[in-house]
């Protein structure tokens, strides 16, 4: 069990002295491609199709290495701690690019360093749980990011990326270091070219080529080197930095090479902010311009990086994951997980967050994607999007709600849901395996980290909790390992576990043996690993897991409260407060810390209190009853624990030690919360200029400059667009832009019933435009209206009847091919609390010296 300080080390010596040398059974792997399918030999000896599932994890190398040793952390320990819990998502894959500038000096040759050893470290752990990987020896990039590079010794560091496939020199040394890098040793003694956990190398991270003609000598060059070298396991070459350049792919495709890996970051990177709508249209297919060139047919394929970047919603992994099954692919892995250690601050790569720990929504929706795609037949049709919201069938039974942030994976034998749920399981005396975040029929739990139930035997199952995991900004801001992103807390909660096969007096046993039974199947645990038994004798037929329980260092910190108060709200509707509790509560449950609402009209000087509820995901919500008046609300939610001095109270968001109704409670407008409060039927923003700069979204093919100005009169602030010059390629209508709705709007707890109109604030700056507007729904499907934009500040409203289904703009995707639309068949705009922002097109040609401003889009009764 663990204690007030949850030691990584104190928790690996514990483990070991459990678990001696045990580890996982290891499958065979052999390894080989055969009319374009990738298979690898079974544990039964047979072969059979490779499908697998994971991650790109980087620690030892660039930042992460450097960073784990500048907070003087072992190595080691983290690595070992992170891949305990990738296997613990059921991650069966894992890719990285090496940095070839750190292990390789100018010449080329191999430097048997400590990144290299701390590699090789990463892989024996892999291989503890059959994670099988595929190395791609050269990376060429710099090991700085974010940071700026240091001084490297490789190779690469001579060279462009165009001149690693022209220059002379830099083939050689590239041949010199991939031979003696397939002749480098693992731990086991077996060189990378023969180590069976190695299904396959990709030669060659992103390259660049500028010439064709001369794609398929150099390659076949890289592969004579690796074969050379006792590799006969398959080689990969990279294809996603050419774009759609059908004649590097068919020049590649006539090299020897056995498979082609791809990439898709759909939503593009590095937005430094993040994204809030649901882009689940942005994944419902994946294009592979490709698929017919002949040549081309006989390649394996593998998705060697992608992620759902600058997204938190737990949503998108499972939908990517069938989307790479439909399109073909037999492995895919994530880049990157994130490593516990650096976790906290996401400063690693600030644009892609996933770790169990810190991001455990995500992480269960990351385990449902991996059993979506090891089971979904390759090629496998789903349907349309957004019908394809719901598939798998039977075997899968899988569903994908943006609006309640649920992935759900509901099949008989296991039942996985990364937020909470009232989806009955499907059958529940066979489930086997079982995984969420908050509660469901099944758990009722109010924690916000992980948990894990699995069941041994009939009555006897393993329970593991994480610890409480609280977003105290957002995560894709720039990197900064200064920056608190998620806050990790353990307290003692109450779990209810309602499983058949054991009952309401069953038994939970902790790591050190102490035991206590369930009172109405309630138990009190904290983080840790659990036996739970139906009763006390069977807890002797528990054995010991060979995958550790391994847990960083977590520091008890005071008691913070996390909320996003509204930016208005009606007085005709009770206005929902909710706010999530960060709190280290070890003696005693963490239901005994009390959350509040203290509450004025400006102006007003009595204080009024309301209790708050306590409710999943370790939130305290209510619902206040407001005033006849309009006006603006200044609140405080305040938490009160006992303690053997008295209740202690702090108030937020300043963290003061005093109740808002003290005497001498310093106000303040950093000591409040604000909600501007409104008559009934006024307009609800769904853009506004003056505050709305973090929710753009630039759309693919767009050739558009953005600035922030003063609005009209000089007052507020206004967005211009200033599309370019069009070029001879691009057609009317043009993408301009795509804006999200965003939480603080709180459209999603409004009742919207009477708004029948959009109200929106544009000009033109200089002649007329006309211009294409468009509203987009639950599914992110726009439906749209051409307008006029006068050279004039003026309101035009439009009834939202007159919106018609247009193409959805979808954002600028990587790899460069993925499409620029999305068609749909959507019959109506929607539910109108569950829309997802705006969009703007040109429908007409730009001489560039024209522009678009655009100051407020608001529902109008």
């Amino acid at each position: 069990m663990m204690h007030s300080r949850l030691s990584c080390a104190l928790t690996t010596a514990l483990t070991a002295s459990l678990l001696g040398t045990a580890v996982l059974p290891v499958a065979a792997s052999e390894s080989y491609v055969k009319d374009g399918v990738w298979y690898q030999t079974g544990a039964n000896g047979q072969p059979e199709e490779v499908a697998l599932f994971g991650a790109n994890y980087s620690l030892p190398f660039a930042f992460g290495y450097r960073s784990v040793k500048a907070m003087g952390l072992s190595h080691q320990d983290a690595i070992r701690m992170d891949v305990a819990h990738l296997a613990r998502l059921g991650v069966t894959a894992y890719r990285i690019h090496l940095w070839d500038r750190l292990i390789s000096d100018r010449d080329g040759n191999l430097l048997n360093n400590e990144h290299l050893q701390l590699f090789d470290f990463l892989l024996a752990e892999l291989k503890r749980y059959n994670i099988k990987a595929v190395v791609t020896p050269i990376g060429w990039w710099g090991s700085g990011y974010p940071a700026p590079d240091p001084a490297e010794p490789g190779f690469s560091v001579l060279y462009s990326k165009n001149q690693m496939n022209e220059k002379a020199d830099a083939i050689k040394a590239q041949q010199r270091y991939l031979a003696q890098l397939m002749a480098h040793k693992n731990l086991d003694g077996v060189p990378y070219a023969k180590d069976p956990n190695i299904l396959a190398f990709e030669l060659f991270n992103e390259p660049k080529h500028a010439d064709a003609g001369a794609v398929t000598a150099y390659v076949n060059g890289l592969i004579q080197v690796m074969r050379d070298a006792g590799v006969t396991k398959p080689l990969f070459y990279n294809s996603s930095e050419q774009g759609n350049w059908p004649e590097f792919a068919k020049a590649l495709c006539e090299s020897n090479i056995d498979g082609v890996s791809f990439q898709w970051y759909p939503t593009g990177l590095l937005k430094f902010s993040g994204l809030q709508s649901n882009v689940l249209g942005s994944v419902a297919q994946y294009h592979n311009p490709f698929k017919d060139i002949a040549a081309c047919a006989g390649k394996a394929r593998m998705i060697y990086e992608f992620d759902a970047a600058d997204v938190t919603a737990p949503v998108l992994y499972p939908a990517m994951a069938r989307s790479f099954r439909s399109a073909g692919f037999q492995w895919a892995t994530q880049f990157a997980y994130d490593p516990a250690a650096l976790a906290a601050s996401n400063a690693e790569y600030n644009t892609h967050y996933l770790n169990l720990l810190y991001t455990p929504a995500k992480a269960i929706s990351f385990l449902i994607a991996g059993e979506v795609f090891r089971s979904l037949p390759r090629g496998a049709d789903t349907g349309p999007y957004p019908a394809s919201n719901q598939f798998g069938g039977a075997a899968l039974n899988t569903t994908l709600d943006p609006a309640s942030g649920l992935a759900l994976l509901n099949n008989g034998s296991r039942y996985y849901h990364s937020n909470s749920t009232d989806a009955a399981p499907v059958a529940a005396a066979t489930l086997e395996h079982i995984a969420g975040v908050g509660s469901s029929p099944l758990v009722q739990y109010q924690g916000s980290g992980a948990y894990f139930l699995d069941k041994t035997s009939d009555g006897l199952w393993q329970l593991e909790v994480y610890p409480d995991a609280t977003q105290l900004d957002d995560p894709h801001q720039n990197s900064s390992l200064k920056r608190e992103a998620v806050r990790l807390s353990v307290s003692q909660r109450d779990i209810r576990l309602k499983l058949a096969d054991l009952g309401q007096s069953f038994v939970v046993q902790r790591a050190d043996g102490q035991q206590t039974q369930a009172q109405n199947g309630t138990v009190s645990v904290q983080p840790g690993r659990y036996v739970v038994a139906k009763n006390p004798a069977m807890l002797a037929q528990a054995k010991t897991p060979a995958r550790p329980f391994l847990l960083p260092e977590i520091a008890e910190k005071p008691p913070l409260l996390v909320h996003q108060p509204l930016r208005q709200w009606p007085i005709d509707q009770p206005l929902p407060v909710c706010a999530q509790l960060s709190a280290t509560q070890l003696t005693g449950n963490i239901s005994g810390i009390k959350v509040s609402l203290f509450y004025r009209l400006t102006g007003e000087g009595q204080v009024q209190q309301q209790q708050m509820q306590a409710n999943d995901l370790g939130r305290y919500c209510t619902k206040l009853k407001l005033p006849a008046n309009s006006g603006m609300l200044q609140y405080q939610l305040v938490a009160t624990s006992a303690s053997t001095n008295g209740a202690k109270a702090l108030s937020f968001p300043a963290a003061v030690a005093s109740l808002p109704s003290d005497w001498d409670f310093p106000h303040s407008s950093d000591h409040s919360f604000q909600t501007l409060l409104q008559q009934p039927g006024a307009a609800v923003p769904l853009f506004d200029a003056k505050v709305d700069q973090t929710t753009l979204l630039y759309p693919k093919d767009a050739q558009v400059t953005q600035q922030w100005l003063a609005g009209e009169r000089q007052q507020g602030l206004t967005l211009r667009l200033r599309p370019a010059k069009t070029p001879d390629w691009q057609q009317p209508p043009l993408p301009l832009l795509r804006t999200e709705t965003h939480a603080v709007m709180g459209l999603t707890q409004r009742d919207l019933s009477g708004y029948t109109k959009v109200a929106i604030k544009m000009r033109a700056v200089k002649d007329k435009l006309p211009v294409r507007f468009a509203l987009l729904n639950k599914d992110g499907l726009a439906f749209g209206i051409d307008l006029e934009a006068s050279s004039e500040w003026r309101y035009q409203l439009v009834p939202l009847a007159a919106l018609q289904a247009t193409p959805t703009l979808l954002t600028q995707a990587y790899p460069t091919f993925m499409p620029a639309q999305l068609a749909h068949q959507g019959q109506s705009l929607g539910d109108l609390s569950q829309l997802q922002g705006t969009q703007w097109q040109l429908l007409a040609p730009s001489d560039g010296n024209n522009a678009l401003e655009i100051a407020e889009v608001s529902l109008m009764r």
